[in-house]
């Protein structure tokens, strides 16, 4: 049997996208990762909160629906005084819990990045909303309720595709499992970043067809668009914690999304040019 090799836009061996950030940082990061511990790590209903000993904090969305069991990590030790480069390596677990730490220290690690690297960090002032069109098919893999409603208002064809129960939906919702047959179809996916730490974006994205737009979106979005656009998302829009203590507040008191955003979180957009 031949073995198929997938390759990605620029024909270069592909890797899960997990490996890739990963593999990126060390790269980019280098020995700096085994100087810089963490701080504290915060699991909470809704997100996962990493802070690191420079003063820069991540997210990423706590999968609590992966599990039948108790999800109570097993670690001998905690992670709290880890080195940067130790806890990064989690993103690559099986474990949904582990890989959100991996995740969120992979976000921190991005904003400081970015502080180091400004220049290879272009911000857009693109919206998702502006990047859909009258009549176009659009696909939302997780449910974004306040975006549902302005969508609909450029365009009816929109599926949101979930794997909990959504009460009192505005449009069609199905389970999960029927992207095969929505993705190929699609003119516009938004992807729910929380698909990095329950390991679904791999399979998810080799759906997408030749959909325009392809928008990675949600606070557990890297803010390190390279990796991402190599694969053909179209544009990366994640959220960067400003106040890494009050982001561990948040997290501990099971704040979502709007009180990151309202108290210690800004928008950042990246777009694939």
């Amino acid at each position: 049997m031949i073995k198929m090799i997938k390759m990605n836009e620029e024909g270069e061996k592909e890797t899960g996208i997990l490996s890739s950030l990963v593999s990126a940082l060390k790269k980019d990061l280098g020995p700096v990762l085994e100087e810089i511990e963490v701080q504290d790590v915060r699991i909470g209903l809704a997100y996962t909160g990493v802070l690191l000993s420079e003063n820069y904090g991540g997210v990423a969305c706590t999968p609590l629906n992966e599990f039948s069991c108790c999800p109570a990590l097993g670690f001998s030790e905690t992670l709290k005084g880890k080195t940067a480069d130790k806890v990064l390596e989690l993103a690559l677990s099986e474990n949904p819990l582990e890989a959100a730490v991996g995740v969120a220290t992979v976000n921190a690690l991005s904003h400081m990045l970015h502080d180091l690297e400004p220049e290879n960090f272009q911000r857009s002032c693109s919206d998702i909303l502006d990047l859909i069109k009258p009549g176009d098919r659009v696909a939302m893999i997780g449910y974004f309720g306040p975006l549902v409603p302005k969508i609909l208002k450029i365009t009816e064809k929109l599926t949101v595709l979930e794997k909990r129960e959504i009460e009192a939906p505005q449009t069609r919702t199905l389970p999960s499992e029927k992207a095969r047959e929505i993705l190929p179809e699609a003119d516009v996916i938004i992807l729910s970043a929380s698909t990095l730490a329950n390991r679904t974006f791999d399979d998810l994205l080799a759906q997408k067809g030749e959909a325009r737009e392809v928008v990675l979106l949600g606070p557990s979005a890297p803010l390190y668009p390279e990796p991402f656009f190599k694969r053909g998302i179209t544009a990366v829009m994640g959220t960067r914690i400003t106040i890494p203590e009050t982001m561990l507040t948040i997290v501990s008191e099971a704040g979502g999304t709007k009180k990151l955003h309202k108290y210690c979180g800004e928008k950042v957009a990246f777009r694939k040019k």
